[in-house]
């Protein structure tokens, strides 16, 4: 392979200070929410799963007086039945994957680098940085894909299973439409597997950004009496910052949540971060677009949705056959491959993370996406009156 060679490590040049920071990603509730387990080898590489539906009788069943039996027949000895059908649905997942790398590394260039054990470090913690953010963004992303209610928060809630209609929504999100999706979620069997229960009801998960719980909380007003603790909090939400639920849901906060704009046909997805130019390559800031952006989506999240299945290492499949272990979680592994072009006495290296998983669809019933309009909270800017 031809590296290409940049000057990754800052060099002296007008003498840098004894210091270096580092700027990071944003952290993510995503990152400990989505169910792992591991995916099954040596079963082709698409995987069906078959669920059994909701079934009733076709008709209503009909009910007799059981009295004695006389004349011919069985009589009240064998009642009218009406038969319950089966119903089941096939959802077919498949096993993707990705990688990240950094730029090579010239053994010789370490030579003249100031400071180099600590840039290398922060350079270590960026790549790392990295890993979290892919997998919070991956996390997200199947589940508004696998969720079956796609919802326009309007009149009537449009929705889709397949792709948000092409419709823009009128209304902020308002813990009404919340009440609304809370019975659909209770009724559909939802609260069989609930994150918690609060006197004796299903609790569920709203993942959704800052300005929008600062909204819905100003419109309840005083929120004292509704809310109720939950005793087994602490064993997923309370690490998260979570520490008890209002009218069925608890308010789960993404800083970063998806935000979109509408071009007339189509949904424009605006990307929180966006390159500008740094003293040596491209650093990323928060995009102002992103901050304006006219559209906000709130996930109401139930771990039953889907599964994140990850393959194990294979090393030693067979036939006198190695292989060395990957972690397709994103570990970061340092190479320096013997190449007798390019790298003959193995002074480049880099470092290559391998990410893989299939999304196992499970309920994805039970996922709701609404799509709402972003509102700032309000500023309650004034003037000082003059002394």
């Amino acid at each position: 392979m031809a590296y290409d060679i940049n000057d990754l490590l800052q060099q002296e040049s007008g003498r840098i200070g004894p210091d270096i920071f580092d700027k990071s990603l944003n952290t993510s509730p995503w990152l400990k929410l989505v169910q792992r387990d591991t995916w099954p080898d040596e079963m082709g590489q698409s995987i069906q799963v078959l669920t059994y539906e909701r079934s009733l009788p076709g008709t209503t069943p009909s009910w007799s007086t059981v009295d004695y039996t006389t004349g011919t027949g069985a009589g009240s000895c064998t009642p009218t039945a009406e038969e319950v059908s089966f119903a089941s649905t096939l959802r077919t997942y498949n096993l993707q994957q990705t990688a990240l790398e950094s730029p090579p590394i010239c053994v010789n260039d370490l030579r003249f680098t100031t400071m180099r054990r600590e840039q290398l470090r922060s350079c270590f913690d960026v790549l790392q940085q990295n890993a979290r953010y892919l997998w919070q963004e991956r996390y997200r992303d199947e589940y508004i894909r696998l969720a079956e209610h796609k919802v326009i928060v309007k009149t009537g809630f449009p929705e889709s299973d397949s792709a948000f209609p092409a419709q823009i929504p009128t209304s902020k999100l308002t813990q009404g439409t919340l009440d609304r999706f809370y019975l659909k979620l209770l009724r559909d069997g939802a609260g069989n597997n609930a994150v918690d229960r609060v006197n004796g009801r299903p609790q569920f998960i709203a993942i959704m950004g800052p300005e929008t719980q600062e909204n819905i909380l100003k419109e309840i007003g005083d929120i004292r009496d509704d809310f109720r603790y939950s005793d087994r909090v602490g064993e997923l939400l309370g690490p998260l910052g979570v520490t008890r639920p209002y009218k069925g849901f608890f308010h789960l906060i993404d800083d970063f949540p998806p935000r979109y704009n509408f071009d007339g046909t189509n949904w424009v997805r605006v990307e929180p971060y966006i390159a500008s130019s740094a003293s040596k390559g491209q650093k990323y800031d928060i995009n102002p677009a992103w901050e304006t952006a006219a559209y906000e989506d709130t996930i109401l999240f139930h771990e039953d949705v889907y599964t994140s299945m990850v393959p194990k290492p294979i090393t030693s499949p067979g036939g006198n056959t190695t292989f060395e272990a990957v972690k397709y979680m994103g570990d970061w592994k340092w190479l320096n491959e013997f190449d007798k072009t390019e790298n003959p006495d193995k002074t480049i290296g880099y470092f290559r993370g391998i990410f893989s998983d299939g999304s196992k669809p499970i309920h994805p019933e039970f996922g709701y996406v609404l799509r709402h309009l972003r509102c700032a909270p309000e500023l309650n800017l004034g003037a000082c009156a003059a002394t």
